[in-house]
This record gives structure tokens, sequence and C-alpha cells, in this order.
């Protein structure tokens, strides 16, 4: 049987209620009648697998490389990847750079270095400073696996290009200055996860038009 990466997940109405409560501009873009679905990947290390992947290229590399990868290894596991020549792993399209950061990753769970499932229960500044140490794991990357594998509902990405583009979007906004983002960060703070998707949907929502 196929197995299957990815979930997804409804969002409760009263949430959205909530943040539409702390900033009613949220309404324009959001129809709480409307189901509000997020991917979400259960499986942490395909979750590390596709964010490194993800790392700085289009929607569309990233889609195409994450099914050659799927394609060609079929299951997603450490011990694959950790296996898995060089040659191989530039086949499918992943940069030297990406590589090495899968295989360090790799190589210390299948040492038992590293376990994702005792890693989420450590808090969200525990688990930044234990992957930040890995090749290719960055603060965008760390806060990707939070939100999406994790579900940490505390989590945002000012340095994701659709999130500043949703910002910008949302608020009517040309530039985000440091001092934009803290103050988002306060007033929707306990709720940046659920922000976070929200203005990926801005975005995206925007850009298909």
């Amino acid at each position: 049987m196929k197995k299957t990466y990815f979930k997804y997940v409804k969002i409760d109405p009263s949430q959205l209620k909530k943040l539409i409560a702390i900033e009613p501009k949220i309404a324009n873009f959001v129809d709480i009648e409307k189901p509000f679905y997020f991917r979400v990947m259960p499986d942490h290390f395909s979750c590390i697998v596709h964010t490194i992947i993800s790392q700085q290229i289009s929607n569309a590399a990233v889609d195409s490389i994450w099914n050659k990868v799927i394609a060609k290894f079929k299951k997603l596991t450490p011990k694959i990847i950790a296996n898995a020549s060089l040659e191989t792993l530039r086949d499918v399209g992943l940069s030297e750079s990406k590589i090495r950061g899968l295989k360090q990753i790799s190589y210390d769970m299948v040492d038992k270095k590293l376990n994702l499932k005792k890693l989420g229960k450590l808090s969200d500044k525990e688990i930044y400073e234990k992957l930040g140490k890995y090749h290719s794991i960055g603060k965008w990357s760390i806060d990707m696996i939070l939100i999406f594998s994790y579900y940490r509902n505390n989590i945002i990405s000012f340095q994701d290009f659709g999130i500043k583009n949703g910002i910008k979007i949302l608020f009517s906004i040309k530039d985000i200055t440091p001092k934009i983002c803290q103050n988002i960060y306060d007033k929707f703070c306990d709720n940046l996860t659920l922000l976070s998707l929200v203005l990926w949907k801005i975005s995206n929502e925007r850009n298909s038009n």
C-alpha cells in the first residue's frame, strides 16, 4: 500500500473567530462559514525531508523533487537516506548542501543520537537548539517543522515569503519593519500558528487571482 505522507486537518471555526476578534481585517479574507483545512505531515522525519527540499525554491520545484524522492525510495526512513549514495540523491534534484543536512540527521537517527518522537516532548526553544545544530536546518526550517509536524500553536516565520506577502496584503503596507513584526508578534501571541496559516491563505489566493 502506498504511504500517505500528508494529512488534512480542519481548523475549528471558533479559533478563526478568536483571530478575527483580535484583527477584524481578517474577516475580509476568511469566511468562517467555509471549511478551512491545512496540510500537515505527521511523520516527523518525512516532514524534515520535505522541509529541507522546500528551502529557497518554488512550490513547483518542491513538488517535482518530492515526487522524485518518493518514486526513488518508495518509503522514507533515516536508514534509507543514510545508505543512499550521493549520486542517487543528486539525481532526484537535491543540492550538496541539502544532502549534507539530510545525511547528518539520518546518521544521528540511525545511531540513536536523535529521537524525533522524544524531541516532540521538548519546549519550542529546546527544539530550536537541538535541530539548529544540523547543516541546512535554520530557523525557517524549524518553524515549518514545528507548525506542520509538531503542531505547535505559537509559531510564525517572518522570513517566509508567503507570510511576508500575507502581512503586506492584510495590512495594506509596502514594507515590513522589525517594529511591525514585533507588534504582530505581541498582538497575536498564543495564536501565531493560526495567523501564519491565514497569512499563507491570503497570499496564495492573491497570487492565484
